[in-house]
């Protein structure tokens, strides 16, 4: 079965957008599809605990569906 790699390079500070890898894996998650999200560059941002614990509405659901679902979420080095 073919996997599907979110790939997101948007920095936390553009709020939803920086979330919008999460939005697409919860729905491919939620489908039965086999995924991942990958962070690079600014995007690496969004797994910092200050980020995470600020966040609510939607970005959150989409957040917790993805951890609930097990989706894996690489990070570039450096």
């Amino acid at each position: 079965m073919a996997k599907i790699i979110f790939y997101s390079t948007v920095s936390p500070d553009r709020d939803d957008e920086a979330w919008g890898a999460f939005s697409l894996a919860r729905r491919a998650a939620q489908a039965g599809l086999e995924c991942e999200i990958f962070l690079a560059g600014p995007g690496t941002g969004l797994i910092r605990k200050a980020v995470r614990d600020r966040i609510d509405g939607k970005p959150l659901a989409n957040l917790q569906t993805v951890l609930e679902h097990k989706v894996p979420i690489s990070v570039a080095p450096g």
